[in-house]
């Protein structure tokens, strides 16, 4: 188990976490992962610092197929002491805008950043794919 953490340092922790994805800084993202983090993202499970942000590197690099792409995230204290990352990118593909925002709810710990849980957002994925296949990427 871990030892939570909920106050200002552990939403900062989060925050630092989200800033650095956002920046497309691995390294500083790696930093602020406790050694043994555990990610859960749609059923798969990753453990390790090394893992967990190589799934971010990918999507960075399927990023690349777009003609514009940028990224912010907001942070806040969430229940039950989860403190909650809303990321959205912002795409931009022959001439079409898509917002696409998703929720990671993230728990603090000794060494950092000790789970983090994704969590799709009502009719977000089918918005994102139907935004990709009219643009004709993935195909």
């Amino acid at each position: 188990m871990y030892t939570e953490i909920m106050n200002n340092e552990a939403i900062e922790i989060v925050r630092r976490f989200a800033v650095a994805l956002d920046e497309e800084d691995y390294v500083g993202a790696r930093g602020v992962l406790a050694a043994g983090c555990v990610y859960v993202f749609r059923g798969e499970v990753y453990e390790g610092p090394e893992a967990i942000v190589g799934t971010y590197e990918g999507n960075g690099e399927a990023a690349k197929v777009f003609d514009e792409v940028s990224y912010g995230s907001s942070v806040r204290a969430g229940v039950d002491g989860w403190i909650v990352i809303e990321f959205w990118d912002e795409l931009v593909h022959r001439g079409e805008t898509c917002r696409h925002v998703c929720e990671q709810w993230s728990r603090v710990g000794d060494g950092g950043i000790v789970r983090i849980e994704h969590r799709d957002l009502e009719g977000e994925r089918e918005r994102l794919e139907g935004f990709k296949k009219r643009g004709g990427v993935g195909e």
